[in-house]
């Protein structure tokens, strides 16, 4: 979840209000990357995390839970999607091609 107004029900992490023995709260994705892998942490999420950013040092690991994480984004009516933004849509459709 980013901001500190934002509400719980669009966190951007799943079982983010589940109690855990100790945790680090981080809003940026590049010093997320360092403390999982300096610390040897997790977080969860998409588990979409490219190589290209941490090599090898961080593996997705899928939970044995039933809870579903929907995945979007939004775009102004005016605008077009840009080139990066249709490379992550293509990325997202690698995992669930039957609802494209």
């Amino acid at each position: 979840m980013q901001g500190a107004y934002e509400s719980a029900h669009f966190a951007e992490e799943l079982f983010s209000n589940e109690p855990a023995d100790k945790s680090i709260k981080i809003s940026d994705r590049a010093a997320i990357v360092n403390f999982m892998i300096g610390l040897d942490g997790y977080t969860i999420s998409s588990g979409i995390f490219p190589k290209y950013l941490h090599g090898d040092g961080i593996a997705a690991v899928p939970l044995d839970e039933e809870e579903t994480m929907r995945i979007g984004y939004l775009l102004n009516r005016d605008r077009e999607l840009s080139a990066l933004g249709k490379q992550y849509i293509d990325a997202l459709m690698e995992y669930r091609p039957d609802i494209g």
